[in-house]
């Protein structure tokens, strides 16, 4: 839980420097493309965490460990710059978040359990985590291809985004007063 409070604030942390960023014109997307890859390995790690079979973890375990290779190729020799968006990286990671979340769901349908799910915090993130990246995927990932749209087109690309983000840390929170509820229960 620890670890989750310490990522909970780097991302506050890191969304109040981007604000800033933004609102004074300094590019922020050098943060937002390490912060990206934070994210990414941090989201694995939870949803595998998660898991119960040995196969599924293990695979897991070397994504997180193969991932950062990614960013670095993207940056290094395709997209070339760290003041742009890394379109491919985030779309690889998020794909990498999606497929382990459907293994997570695939293994509470296949091991229920005894537990309440709705009173489960693993379910509320791996959902949260499944919707976020599913629909950040088409919306993020073709931004930067995206070339003299219309700034309509781009502010409901941005309002998606935060609209997103709103839904995955709403549950995030959800998963926390789990959290809480199950440790007032059992002490």
């Amino acid at each position: 839980m620890w670890l989750f409070t310490f990522y909970m604030i780097l991302t506050l942390l890191v969304e109040f420097i981007g604000w800033w960023s933004n609102i004074h014109n300094k590019n922020n997307l050098p943060l937002y493309n390490i912060y990206g890859v934070i994210n990414i390995i941090y989201s694995i790690y939870l949803v595998r965490h998660f898991l119960q079979e040995g196969k599924a973890k293990k695979m897991f375990g070397r994504c997180m460990l193969i991932y950062p290779v990614f960013p670095l190729i993207n940056i290094g020799l395709i997209q070339r710059s760290l003041h742009s968006f890394a379109t491919y990286s985030y779309i690889i990671g998020a794909v990498m978040i999606v497929i382990c979340c459907i293994c997570y769901f695939y293994q509470r349908i296949k091991y229920p359990g005894k537990d309440n799910l709705l009173r489960d915090p693993s379910f509320w993130i791996a959902t949260g985590l499944l919707f976020f990246n599913s629909i950040s995927v088409p919306n993020l990932g073709i931004i930067n291809f995206l070339t003299n749209i219309p700034k309509l087109a781009y502010k409901t690309f941005f309002n998606i985004s935060v609209v997103i983000n709103i839904i995955l840390y709403s549950l995030y929170c959800i998963s926390s007063l789990c959290s809480l509820n199950f440790r007032k229960l059992s002490s």
